[in-house]
Formats: structure tokens, sequence, C-alpha cells
């Protein structure tokens, strides 16, 4: 990823719209982040219930016009929105029943594209983003740190490329580590079958008991 000659950030979340997500949270930041970056765009992929309370939001900061509500997309429409993008943001929150998200595959689909991630220290994320490296992390619903960390992973002399680097090597890694742990385990079980076919188990004799006198027999 290289930042845009004429300041056209494309900024993404894709998720679907319902409180956990800090949908809300990414608005405000985007706000903020508007005021030093004027071409700045967010495009939201997902629908939900929220949709209309949160165009309002934009409204309200006015950022509607550069705010693109754009519905579900079939996997190759996100994955092309994602290489035309710069950054990813994913800033969770805990819900008021404590549920919390483990590590959504959007954040992975789009780090392997090459994106870098400005997110919140919540549930899993912080198990497939290394704050620092493959993006920052952010406390929850915390819209002014999330802002800073936009501009910072923008606007910092090769981090945008870096991270974006980083992020896909980390998603390369935990893919090709889990395939490796996979053939592991089907290895084992193929040995232990192996094994059980070569030197079959030994039953043990079993006492037998004429019926008239089952009731009767000692119990060992």
């Amino acid at each position: 990823r290289q930042p845009p000659p004429d300041g056209n950030w494309r900024i993404v979340q894709a998720c679907r719209l319902i409180p956990k997500k800090g949908v809300a949270t990414s608005l405000r930041a985007f706000a903020i982040f508007k005021k030093d970056n004027p071409q700045a765009e967010f495009f939201i992929a997902g629908k939900g219930p929220l949709q209309g309370e949160l165009e309002m939001l934009a409204a309200g900061l006015g950022i509607f016009k550069d705010v693109h509500f754009v519905g579900f997309l079939s996997q190759p429409n996100l994955l092309e929105l994602y290489a035309g993008a710069h950054l990813f943001l994913h800033p969770s929150e805990t819900s008021p029943n404590q549920d919390q998200e483990g590590v959504p595959n959007s954040l992975l689909e789009a780090m392997a594209t090459g994106l870098p991630v400005a997110a919140t220290q919540h549930g899993g994320i912080p198990e497939a983003v290394e704050h620092g490296r493959s993006g920052f992390l952010v406390p929850e619903e915390d819209h002014v740190a999330l802002a800073n960390a936009m501009q910072e992973i923008t606007h910092l002399r090769g981090l945008l490329s870096e991270m974006g680097l980083r992020a896909r090597a980390a998603v390369t890694d935990r893919f090709e580590q889990e395939t490796q742990i996979d053939l592991l385990e089907s290895f084992y079980k193929e040995a232990i079958a192996m094994n059980s076919a070569a030197h079959p188990a030994k039953s043990e004799p079993v006492t037998q008991f004429a019926p008239e006198f089952a009731e009767r027999a000692p119990a060992k």
C-alpha cells in the first residue's frame, strides 16, 4: 500500500451493523480524520439494524457525503473494495451482556490483501493484529485514540506499506501453521489406526454363569 497522491484516503470496515462492531466509534474517528484529510472516504460494507441510526450519526457529524454504506458485498466485490483501500477499521466493543468476538473473518481477509489495521484491544483481535507491527490497537469506544491511530498509520513515513506487508505475512503464517497442525493431527490418527490394526487389543476372558446361577454370582 502506498499513500494516495491526491489525498483520497479510502478507509474500509466490513461487518454487520450491530453495536459490538463499533461502527459508531469508526464514524466519530473518521470525522476527526477528515479534518486533516478532506478528500478521505469511508466505505462500510454490511447491513444491520443500526444502519438508519448510523446514517443519522454520519449526517450529524457532517461527513455523510463521504461515508458510503455499500451493503453486503459478494466475496469478489469485497476483495475488490479491499484492493482499492488503504486502511481497515475494526473497533469492536464488548456488549452489555459481556459478549466478545473471537478473531473476525473480515479482519483476516482484509489483512490477507495487505491492509493495515486500526482496531481495538478486544476479544480475539490481538491474536491477529500485533500492535505496532501489522496495525494499532486502541481501547474500546475511544474514537479519539482510533483517529490518532488512523493518522499515524497513514502519515508516518513508510508505516502504511510496512504494516500492510506485515499484516499479509501474519495471516499467511497463521494459515500455514494451522495447516501444519491439521496435517500433524492426520498423521498421528493414521499412525494410531495402523498400530491398532497391527496389534489388536486382546479381549479378557469373561466368566459366564448358567442362567439359574447368574443372580447369585458373587460381585467382583
